[in-house]
């Protein structure tokens, strides 16, 4: 019998890949290993006293199958592990965005400044002594914990009324002030119109003016005589 001197890889179509993994799976086939080592050395050896070789191609056989099944028990639990830590690794680096994304969003929280704090606000003394009784009232007791926000709410709501007031006192004041506007421009408009008449009433002015100075100049020898008819009369 000759041996192989080299094993290539097995086919994906070799039977013994195939195989159905059984549960549970069988033993080792490693202490079994070294008793058919030694049949074969023997039946190689000697010629007395061998062992049948189909029982030993059956013990190969046997050896070669529960291999295969543990061996290939072993590439699907291999295969499973590696899904395993792919997804393992895969939620790892979701937790570790997650973490990225929460400690930024904690410094932007621990570094934000409320823009009520850059606002000018009345003095706590001030706003108590001009808010309403009601707004007073609303408010807990000063040994409470919402105390300091409630009185701050407060505040902001009372300023927000005041932004509001102010607000409409510059839109009346827009109002007027777009209403004076249109009411100047009529104004020109009536002014530039009157302006125009009294230029054309100057020129007209003018005009009879230079011709009154021409009248005046003509000498008197030049004007013809005009006689009244009953003056005619008296000189004949």
């Amino acid at each position: 019998m000759v041996l192989p001197k080299t094993i290539s890889s097995p086919s994906p179509l070799d039977p013994l890949l195939l195989l159905p993994i059984p549960s549970p799976l069988p033993p080792s086939p490693q202490p079994d290993l070294d008793p058919l080592v030694n049949s074969i050395s023997s039946h190689i050896d000697s010629t007395e006293g061998q062992i049948p070789i189909t029982v030993l191609t059956s013990a190969i056989r046997q050896i070669t199958r529960k291999s295969q099944i543990l061996l290939n028990a072993a590439r699907v639990n291999a295969a499973q592990a590696r899904d395993e830590l792919d997804n393992v690794d895969e939620e790892l680096r979701e937790v570790e965005y997650e973490s990225t994304r929460v400690n930024d969003e904690m410094r932007k929280c621990s570094e934000y400044v409320p823009a009520y704090e850059e606002m000018d606000l009345p003095f706590i003394e001030e706003f108590l002594s001009s808010a309403d009784e009601s707004i007073l009232s609303s408010l807990p007791s000063q040994d409470s914990e919402e105390y300091e926000n409630q009185l701050m709410i407060a505040r902001l709501e009372h300023e927000l009324k005041e932004i509001e007031k102010r607000e409409n006192q510059v839109t009346q004041l827009s109002k007027q002030r777009d209403n004076l506007i249109k009411t100047k421009k009529e104004i020109k408009m009536k002014f530039d119109a009157v302006d125009v008449h009294l230029g054309g009433f100057s020129r007209s002015a003018n005009a009879v003016a230079s011709k009154l100075k021409d009248v005046a100049e003509i000498p008197s020898a030049k004007i013809p005589q005009i006689s009244l008819e009953g003056e005619s009369t008296s000189s004949t």
